[in-house]
């Protein structure tokens, strides 16, 4: 609202991960949590937390075999809602570092992304929501969200 009363132009894109707990890269995640400074003892616990993880399904009272999950994280835990945002951190430093502007803002919920940006020129606006949305889109893809 800030940026109409100004006179600016503004608009946003807004992105929501489907299925995105289930696409989260046990091997990213991991050198993610590393990069962070979780080392040691608790790197050790949350990767025997991730790796040799199996499940089945069960249907009609019949019971699927027992299959290994590489991918994904728990759902419906505080462990798994952790795990995902130290997984999507860094696509806010991606996008702050490639388009610095006091003008944009960056809100990250869970699985739910919203970039808004204001500019005074119609130019400019459309280049750097062409850029964000290149950046977004290369991330996801380099993070397995596709």
């Amino acid at each position: 609202m800030l940026a109409i009363n100004n006179k600016r132009i503004a608009g946003g894109i807004f992105s929501d991960l489907e299925k995105a707990f289930d696409c989260v890269n046990h091997d990213i995640l991991l050198a993610k949590m590393e990069y962070y400074g979780i080392r040691g003892v608790m790197y050790t616990l949350i990767k025997s937390y991730l790796e040799n993880r199996h499940q089945r399904v069960k249907f009609n009272n019949k019971l699927s075999k027992w299959d290994k999950i590489n991918i994904g994280v728990p759902q419906g835990s505080i462990l798994g809602l952790l795990f995902f945002l130290i997984y999507i951190n860094d696509l806010l430093s991606v996008i702050s570092y490639t388009v610095p502007n006091k003008n944009s803002s960056i809100v990250l919920f869970a699985d739910d992304t919203c970039v808004i940006i204001s500019e005074q020129c119609l130019m400019n606006f459309k280049r750097k929501l062409n850029i964000v949305f290149q950046i977004m889109k290369e991330w996801f893809n380099s993070n397995f969200f596709h």
